[in-house]
């Protein structure tokens, strides 16, 4: 039986990737190794984890660090608008797609962090219409 699905980026970035998540959506530290950085979100239960690339501890298909592409990583919030806010005062986020209401029922933004992850932060609405 499954206990639980979370991913994990290989980066560089690992330090840099665990104070973004840490700082900025309330994510906690539970285990750090200079190699491999572990995080979960105590109140939703989410988990997130940062390896380096080149560990000689992992097979050859875990080397190679992620290209900044192909990935999205979705964080619901009750109001996205509110989260649009605090992140544009006085953070420093890399927000490509500033706040916008979708026509299947999101509102949402998207920023970067520092490993190049797409970071979609969504509020689920009702589909207008």
């Amino acid at each position: 039986m499954m206990k639980k699905v979370y991913s994990i980026v290989i980066t560089d970035k690992l330090q840099a990737c665990a104070d973004f998540y840490t700082r900025l959506f309330a994510f906690s530290l539970v285990f750090q190794e200079d190699w491999y950085i572990h995080l979960v979100h105590e109140q939703s239960g989410a988990e997130l984890a940062f390896m380096a690339p080149n560990s000689a501890n992992q097979p050859p298909q875990l080397q190679a660090p992620y290209q900044g592409a192909g990935v999205v990583l979705s964080i619901e919030v009750d109001d996205a608008e509110q989260e649009y806010r605090r992140l544009t005062q006085g953070e420093a986020c890399n927000i490509f797609l500033p706040l916008k209401d979708e026509s299947w029922g999101q509102r949402h933004f998207m920023l970067t962090d520092p490993a190049g992850v797409c970071v979609d932060v969504v509020e689920q609405r009702a589909v207008s219409g």
